[in-house]
């Protein structure tokens, strides 16, 4: 596979970093809900956890954007016009809520009334305590959760299905096995 049909060694790197980071994320979301509320250590523990590493997430995600931005994506091989319009809107999608998941973590912590900590240091308090909008980012959390999920399945099962069904090393675009090209000249 040629430099151009790959992207870059930051947008691969970028990619799998945040990826490994969600895997972990969403363990760790879905498991803390069932930590008791008391002694509140753990539980406290685990949410402070969770959100410094939603933060670096938004980070890392606000760096992602900046890079594709600057670098656009290689072109997509020819596909059937379903699945790239398919693949567009998941990307899209996936970036959007990669960004305003943690974002609206983020700011339902700060309208909780508790200081908000990245990796024990406490961020600066700007918010009030709001139990409305606490409660609205709460349920927007649990939605894009949810959504994310969701989005990230069809990802899986796209890039499983031109792995193992097409077998058109389009993973390797993303750093996974040989592409075709590289496959036929072995």
């Amino acid at each position: 596979m040629s430099r151009s049909d790959r992207y870059t060694s930051v947008a691969i790197a970028l990619h799998w970093l945040v990826a490994a980071l969600l895997v972990g994320q969403i363990a760790l979301g879905w498991w803390m809900q069932e930590i008791p509320k008391q002694p509140v250590g753990p539980r406290v523990d685990a949410f402070n956890l969770h959100k410094s590493v939603g933060l670096t997430v938004l980070a890392l995600m606000l760096v992602r954007l900046g890079w594709r931005l600057s670098h656009p994506p290689p072109a997509l091989p020819p596909l059937p016009a379903w699945q790239a319009r398919l693949a567009g809107a998941t990307h899209g999608l996936l970036y959007a809520l990669l960004i305003v998941h943690p974002l609206v973590g983020y700011l339902g912590s700060v309208w909780s009334g508790y200081p908000v900590k990245y990796f024990g240091m406490t961020l600066p308090a700007w918010g009030w305590k709001s139990e409305g909008l606490k409660d609205l980012c709460s349920t927007i959390h649990l939605w894009t959760s949810l959504a994310l999920v969701g989005l990230i399945a069809l990802h899986v099962a796209g890039a499983l299905k031109h792995a193992l069904v097409d077998r058109d090393g389009l993973l390797a675009r993303m750093g996974v096995g040989r592409g075709r090209r590289a496959e036929a000249t072995v």
